[in-house]
């Protein structure tokens, strides 16, 4: 089974195995999101809200739905 970027827990790393395509993948791999990157949960908003990662000592906010794209191991 294949484990998304959304379901991984807070305070917890992974490496992006790939992304799925999707309209947003162009903007995840300008954002330094491609496959190998080293990325951990720096937090989840409640309510099916925004999730933060970090990569490469960036902070980004995805919605949910974004973060379902990507799968990591």
């Amino acid at each position: 089974m294949e484990l998304r970027l959304c379901d991984l827990k807070v305070k917890k790393m992974g490496v992006i195995k790939y992304i799925q395509e999707n309209p947003v993948a162009a903007k995840l791999a300008e954002f330094g999101l491609l496959p190998g990157t080293k990325i951990s949960i720096l937090n989840k908003a409640p309510f099916e809200g925004p999730i933060f990662i970090l990569v490469d000592n960036n902070r980004i906010a995805l919605r949910k739905k974004e973060a379902a794209f990507i799968i990591i191991e």
